[in-house]
């Protein structure tokens, strides 16, 4: 499918292998969060460039709070 585009292909002779690549593989990503394409779905990552873990997302959440409780 996605090597039939004609988008895709005009892009990869313009622009090089290394932007294809790209390009397909954020069009992979979202079609895998989210089946109809239509939007962007949001997802956690950590300072290592991995997803994050939900109890790091709520350790994060926490000490916002905590810092923002202080500071009143």
């Amino acid at each position: 499918m996605i090597e039939d585009d004609e988008k895709l292909v005009g892009l990869k002779e313009q622009l090089g292998d290394e932007v294809y690549k790209a390009v397909t593989t954020a069009l992979l990503e979202i079609n895998e969060y989210n089946a109809s394409g239509s939007y962007m779905v949001s997802e956690l990552w950590n300072k290592e460039d991995r997803k994050g873990r939900m109890h790091e997302a709520l350790q994060h959440v926490l000490n916002q709070w905590k810092l923002q409780r202080r500071r009143r």
